[in-house]
């Protein structure tokens, strides 16, 4: 006999079996958004073939609005504007905290000497510290999700992700000759419209999981250095196979229905910890990665298994940026590495 309790209706108009579902962890996203970060902190520490791991951002940009298009379904909407605007000042707080360190350690004694507008526009605009542009992407696109969602809502979703796909394949070999165009960069928002898109979608169960896609994705990122070898000069996020193989990417790995999944191994846990996690590896990376070489462990590295000795400095970063996050955590400033 079914248990009558999953028809009980939680406080917030869920049923409690739905609820329930809602709360789980899915683990091909958490593993996504592993693989992800691991992309992110290989460009910087500069391993070989940094187009191949250009995923990471867009990703992270996709993930970041699947899990927001989520929020804000189980959530009255007479409380999305006050949601979002607490995840505006939550981003605010982190983005300010970083880079006021940041800028400490790579400007200090520089002020007075740089002009206001490379202050404003380099340092505080998304080329002060290596990742900073991403807040300056979803600043841009939180205060505009309410816009974005609607819109996903009313128009064919797969258009919509296709006109984003070729403006960018447009903006990285043409538009960005335009020298007022290519300076403000990958940095406007309109260039990230596909991942949100395709979060959005992938959140209201348009496009179910299909892992297969998976490998297509890796195909398309092995050519990826080969792409943007043509246009070395622009935007290494804008060329066609990063741009596919992180949608594919997505959709190899997200779905709408988080149903438990089996129980995964050691080894899965611990790649899923790191997916929960990914976004005190992002602020912290740099960081760490300043320590790596500052105490000669980059240089041991790199002595001892050239260019690939970078991996362990990787993965020393790695647990670098989950104990900072643990810290940060542990001292009630959770804030500061996403964790509210």
């Amino acid at each position: 006999m079914s248990d009558p309790r999953h028809l009980v209706e939680r406080a917030d108009g869920l049923p409690a079996r739905s609820a329930a579902a809602a709360g789980t962890r899915d683990l091909h996203a958490d593993y996504l958004k592993a693989a992800a970060i691991v992309g992110v902190v290989c460009i910087h520490a500069g391993l070989p073939f940094e187009d191949v791991y250009r995923f990471g951002v867009p990703v992270f940009i996709g993930l970041w609005a699947y899990y927001l298009e989520k929020a804000l379904a189980r959530r009255r909407p007479d409380t999305h504007l006050a949601y979002l605007g607490r995840r505006l000042v939550e981003l605010g707080v982190a983005y300010i905290a970083w880079t006021l360190l940041y800028i400490q350690k790579f400007y200090d004694g520089r002020w007075d000497t740089t002009p206001l507008h490379t202050i404003v526009g380099g340092w505080f605009g998304g080329y002060g510290w290596s990742g900073q542009y991403y807040f300056v992407i979803l600043f841009q696109l939180t205060l505009l999700f309410p816009l974005l969602r609607r819109w996903v809502a009313e128009a064919p979703t797969l258009p919509v992700i296709a006109a984003g796909v070729a403006l960018n394949v447009a903006a990285g070999y043409w538009l960005f000759e335009n020298r007022w165009i290519s300076a403000v960069g990958d940095r406007f928002f309109v260039y990230w419209i596909p991942y949100v898109a395709m979060g959005i979608a992938l959140a209201r169960g348009e496009f179910g999981r299909k892992p297969g896609l998976g490998i297509v994705a890796v195909l398309l990122l092995l050519a990826a250095p080969l792409e943007s070898q043509l246009f070395a000069e622009h935007s290494a996020y804008l060329v066609l196979t990063v741009t596919l193989a992180s949608l594919l990417l997505m959709m190899s790995a997200v779905a709408a229905d988080r149903a438990p999944a089996r129980q995964p191994s050691m080894l899965g846990r611990a790649i899923a910890f790191v997916g929960r996690n990914t976004f005190a590896i992002y602020v912290a990376n740099v960081a760490m990665l300043e320590v790596c070489k500052s105490v000669g462990f980059t240089a041991f590295a790199v002595s001892h298994a050239g260019p690939w000795g970078l991996l362990v400095v990787v993965a020393a970063t790695l647990a670098g940026g989950l104990g900072i996050g643990w810290l940060l955590q542990a001292l009630g400033l959770g804030v500061l590495v996403g964790k509210r």
